[in-house]
């Protein structure tokens, strides 16, 4: 009876390890930085491989300097519920209705912007390239099914392109049907099916969050802990290319971190314009939100 015993804890044994194993293989890219990330945190497969197109602009018609916009969620009007609206009765500052949204990228279309890739902004950062005066780059943050559901197919009306950091852990894995009420976040699914319209860069792992007193994780928490978040971060993403700050606070120790990593380009919350030659890790960029007329748009797209 014990022999028998024995012999069917070996087997059980072998059976649960080689399953342990099975999983292990199938992560191991995915071990990143001493922490385990499992299967539904496996890095996106991104075809980043854009052309950058040659402009033909000359001394008089090229841009000095371009606008980045930046926008969160967009929301149908007729979808809006109480859970959209603050305690005042105002659209959280992070909405956007797919209205406005239209006739702003309307009013872009019809003027003749040129909206970047990321690839063609990161090279005229750099001055590798010019571009025409009406250029701007498109960015969305955090990642939002809104943003696929919504924004996804007025971009691709116009012709036009934008960039989206991802908050990486957000990223869901099992898609699912919208529903504007909630606050759901991309799906890999999504992701994947909107590359032709938008790049993917990072807007940290899981630390796009506030402590008990206020303060941004990024500046808050020790220094190894937001380099492994960001890190992995990077590493879900896919990319070191781009990154935007959460709240768009960062500090010394923050820029000191993208650094070690190679991050090529960073975006925080400042307004004004981006002009090569200036900090890479400290692009400004400007908000649009519920309030932003047409009138301030077409402002924030020329004034300094």
């Amino acid at each position: 009876m014990k022999r028998k015993f024995n012999i069917t804890f070996i087997i059980v044994f072998i059976v649960h390890f080689a399953a342990l194993s099975t999983l292990f293989a199938q992560n191991f890219e995915t071990i990143a930085f001493g922490k385990l990330q499992f299967v539904s945190d496996k890095p996106l497969e991104l075809n980043r491989e854009h052309e950058i197109r040659d402009f033909e602009v000359t001394k008089k018609t090229k841009a000095d300097k371009v606008p980045v916009l930046m926008y969160h969620r967009i929301i149908k009007s007729s979808d809006l519920q109480t859970t959209h609206y603050n305690e005042e009765g105002e659209l959280y500052g992070t909405i956007v209705t797919e209205e406005q949204f239209d006739e702003q990228m309307h009013y872009l279309h019809k003027k003749g912007y040129t909206t970047l890739t990321l690839a063609e902004f990161q090279a005229y950062m750099e001055k590798e390239i010019d571009v025409p005066k009406k250029s701007l780059l498109i960015t969305f943050d955090d990642g939002f099914k809104d943003n696929y559901i919504n924004a996804y197919p007025i971009l691709k009306k116009y012709d036009l392109r934008a960039t989206i950091f991802l908050i990486a852990g957000n990223i869901d894995r099992d898609p699912r049907d919208y529903d504007p009420a909630d606050a759901q976040f991309l799906s890999v699914e999504d992701i994947e099916a909107s590359t032709d319209i938008f790049d993917y860069e990072s807007h940290t792992y899981k630390f796009h969050e506030r402590d008990e007193s206020g303060a941004a994780f990024l500046t808050a928490k020790p220094r190894e802990d937001v380099l492994e978040d960001i890190e992995i971060g990077m590493e879900l993403v896919g990319s070191k290319t781009a990154f935007a700050y959460p709240f768009g606070e960062y500090d010394a120790e923050t820029l000191g971190i993208l650094d070690e990593l190679g991050m090529e380009m960073a975006f925080t919350i400042k307004d004004g314009m981006a002009k090569p030659g200036e900090s890479m890790l400290e692009i400004p960029r400007r908000g649009i939100y519920p309030g932003t007329t047409m009138d301030i748009f077409k402002l924030l797209l020329t004034y300094e």
